[in-house]
């Protein structure tokens, strides 16, 4: 679940909403970073990305430490990893190249982990990959261009977090420290520069721009939300209160 703070309530957008606005991006991306090779797969990939936060989104949980809800950034790593598992599985039912990228994206964010239960992850994703691949009877080339579609699905899926996790109208310095610097490993989409692309609210404005868009034109998307009032969450509990708490949206023009 991906969550905005204010003082008397919290704005919930499910991972899987995210991951339909990243497939957004992808459909708008400039031609030229559009692979030729498997590019339904890859498109699919990045539609299910977040298909493993389907159930747990579906009863967000309480951290009873800190008082609030968990997000995707502090969810409970061994339920994580199982949904991450099953999403992976879930995909691979429908699409084996597709469930090779999505293993090899839940990889790179765990990747420099050092507990156990994400190494024992890591092992297991990798000998999937494995098997997937030789099922799949990729050749080298093919699998060169993986490295290449992931950067894309990041990059998709980083500028879709941004638009879901940022407040319009905030000040750059105020965003989330994760996009101070703009997008990780995204310098290869800035053809201006060797600089990574950074993203920022048109004051005043319900429009995202960039320091150099990676879109072949303007476009519109839609944020679906829930808001959910902090006193009934104490009421009624956050499962029951998030299950009563009706669909809203805003829009936002991409440029």
């Amino acid at each position: 679940m991906i969550i905005r703070e204010e003082p008397n309530h919290y704005l919930f957008i499910s991972q899987h909403d995210h991951a339909y606005l990243a497939g957004e991006m992808f459909a708008n991306l400039k031609k030229e970073f559009l692979p030729n090779k498997h590019y339904e797969s890859l498109k699919f990939a990045i539609h299910q990305h977040d298909r493993a936060w389907l159930i747990p989104d579906s009863h967000p949980l309480l951290n009873d430490f800190t008082g609030k809800p968990y997000s995707f950034l502090d969810y409970p790593e061994k339920l994580k990893l199982q949904f991450y598992k099953f999403g992976i599985e879930q995909v691979n039912m429908a699409n084996s190249y597709a469930a090779v990228l999505c293993s090899l994206h839940y990889c790179s964010l765990i990747k420099n982990s050092i507990s156990n239960d994400c190494k024992l992850f890591l092992e297991k994703e990798k000998l999937r990959q494995k098997h997937l691949i030789n099922k799949l009877k990729l050749s080298q080339n093919e699998i060169e261009i993986l490295d290449y579609q992931i950067k894309i699905l990041n990059l998709c899926d980083n500028i879709a977090l941004y638009v879901c996790m940022t407040k319009p109208h905030i000040r750059k310095d105020y965003e989330h420290p994760m996009f101070e610097e703009g997008f990780d490993n995204s310098d290869f989409f800035n053809q201006s520069g060797y600089r990574g692309i950074v993203p920022g609210f048109v004051l005043g404005k319900l429009r995202v721009k960039f320091n150099y868009s990676p879109f072949e034109n303007d476009f519109d998307i839609k944020i679906i939300y829930k808001t959910l009032t902090k006193n009934l969450i104490k009421e009624v509990g956050l499962a029951a209160a998030y299950e009563q708490a009706k669909y809203g949206f805003y829009r936002l023009r991409i440029t």
